[in-house]
Parts: structure tokens; C-alpha cells; sequence
């Protein structure tokens, strides 16, 4: 099974999905940004360790925002399933690589200065996919660092931008249009053990979702209905709602559940019959209790 990060990568980084997600996030469901408008960027960048070796840093899904030729915002988006002390100083660092790698060579500065062309800001979006608790590690910078007295004020902070999407409001998860809709509620069900039903509009990457519902919950029962989906040559017969799956996956257990029930059942009256205990046979078959308490002296 591919892992969760890399799951939740995927499905982040097509563009609807990603621009829905900084419109709900940022921009409070406003539709600024439009999935045209995204490109894919560089998620590499490196830095040198204290020992001066080279190393190499990835953000999880990163887009550049253009608004005609005129490129706006860096924005990336970090994933995290559990709080993370150091945060602060990994997002300073993708940060920081993608302002320095904004500084052009001697040879094109003039021209970037004669375009009047700007350098554009960078945005990082963490998301927290925990439902135990919120997040409750550092949010900034000088929660991390042990700053001498009397220098606090030439120490610049840096704070991060976590999002709890279990904890998200009613709201908020309306807002959302893209399939990431069904992540949210389902992170909010799970959060305050309800169950999640899934809403009724069509997945646009129900192969996507699927997996990471899998991977999320490790229930085969999505691995199977998105292998049904994959099996199908043609693209509009994947087409598929949540509801429908979640309805799925409820009527399977509730036939395995009937099943597995039977077949308790016939296991005890057979010990009976074969014992001769026929009496014991026709009050279990009669008294409800009866066999519930047969069936559980003969499972121990």
C-alpha cells in the first residue's frame, strides 16, 4: 500500500483541488483563485548542513499563482498527521529557498528591474490531519528558540500557518467544492465519533480518494470498490459518489455481520444434535437468549 503522505500528496496537487483548498483556507470560500491560474513549482531546494554537506528538502505539494503574465504568490502546503515541535524552522527553510532562489543573476536584473516586475511573496499552508487533539506545538519561531534578554527585539520572528481541519466549522467544510469536501468531513466525523456518510455530489478523482480513504482507515473495502472503478475502460463510468460508497460498505458489513452470525449459530446446533442434546437444540431454536448464551459458553 502506497503511504498516506504520499496518498494525500497526490490528490493535492491537482489543480482544483489545490485551489480550493487556499480559497477555503485563505480566502474564506471566495473563489480568487482559479485552477488556470496555478502552475506546478519546483518543490526541490537545498541547503549545507554544519558540516557543509549538501542536502535536499521537498515540500509536499508547492504552486506558483500567475494572474495573467504576472506571476503573484509561491504557495506550498505541508501535510502533517502528527504535531511537530520543529516546524517552524522547516518551514523557514522552504520559505527562505524559494525568496533566495528569487534573486536573478547580475545579467538579468536590469531587464527584471525595466519590466518593473516584483518579487512575489511565499505562502505555506500546514495541514494538520490529526483528530485526537489539535495542534499544540510551536507556531513561531521564538517559541523554539531561547532568546538572550535584551535581544529580543533584534530577532525576528517567523510564524507558520496551521490548519485543524477536523475542527473545521460546518461552515467552512461547505465551502469546500472540490473532492477535498470529503476529506474534511470525514476528519470531522472521526473527531467526534459520528458517523461519516459521504455527500451526493460525483467524485472528479475518485481513484484518488478511494486510496487515501484506504489508507486512512486501512478498510479493504475501498481498495475493492476502487479496483471495481479502475477495471472500467471508460472514463464516465468511473463516475461515483461518497454516499454511494459509504452506503456500500455498510450494506457488506451488514451481510458479513449476518453471516458470520448464521454460521455461529449452525456451529452451536450442531454441537447440540451431535451431543444428542436435543432438548437444548429446540430451546435455543425457541429462546433467543437461550442461544446467545450457548453461543457464548461455546465460544470461550
Amino acid at each position: 500500500m502506497k503511504s498516506k503522505d504520499i496518498i494525500e500528496k497526490t490528490l493535492e496537487s491537482y489543480n482544483d483541488v489545490f485551489a480550493d483548498i487556499t480559497n477555503v483556507l485563505l480566502f474564506k470560500g471566495k473563489r480568487i483563485i482559479t485552477e488556470e491560474s496555478l502552475s506546478d513549482a519546483q518543490p526541490f531546494s537545498y541547503y549545507k548542513t554544519w558540516h557543509r554537506n549538501v542536502r535536499s528538502q521537498e515540500r509536499d505539494v508547492s504552486k506558483h499563482w500567475q494572474n495573467g503574465q504576472i506571476r503573484l504568490a509561491f504557495l506550498g502546503v505541508e501535510n502533517q498527521t502528527v504535531p511537530e515541535r520543529e516546524m517552524p524552522l522547516r518551514i523557514i527553510g522552504y520559505d527562505g529557498a524559494a525568496y533566495r532562489g528569487q534573486i536573478q543573476p547580475k545579467r538579468k536584473r536590469k531587464k527584471l528591474e525595466e519590466s518593473q516586475e516584483t518579487y512575489y511573496p511565499i505562502i505555506t499552508l500546514v495541514l494538520y490531519f490529526g483528530t485526537n487533539q489539535k495542534w499544540n506545538k510551536n507556531l513561531s519561531l521564538k517559541e523554539i528558540i531561547n532568546v538572550p534578554a535584551g535581544l529580543e527585539n533584534f530577532v525576528s520572528d517567523y510564524k507558520i500557518n496551521v490548519f485543524n481541519l477536523a475542527w473545521l466549522s460546518n461552515e467552512e467544510i461547505d465551502n469546500f467544492r472540490s473532492d477535498f469536501k470529503e476529506v474534511a468531513l470525514y476528519l470531522k466525523a472521526k473527531r467526534l465519533g459520528t458517523n461519516y456518510q459521504g455527500t451526493k455530489k460525483n467524485l472528479d478523482h475518485a481513484i484518488e480518494i478511494l486510496d487515501l480513504f484506504y489508507a486512512m482507515t486501512n478498510d479493504k473495502s475501498y481498495k475493492q470498490i476502487e479496483e471495481e472503478l479502475i477495471a472500467h475502460n471508460d472514463e464516465s463510468q468511473r463516475r461515483i459518489k461518497m454516499c454511494e460508497v459509504t452506503q456500500r460498505i455498510r450494506d457488506d458489513g451488514r451481510r458479513e455481520g449476518e453471516k458470520t452470525a448464521i454460521n455461529k449459530i449452525s456451529a452451536v446446533l450442531t454441537k447440540l444434535l451431535a451431543a444428542g442434546k436435543t432438548e437444548e437444540m429446540n430451546k435455543a431454536i425457541q429462546d433467543r437468549e437461550y442461544l446467545k448464551k450457548l453461543m457464548d459458553e461455546y465460544q470461550k
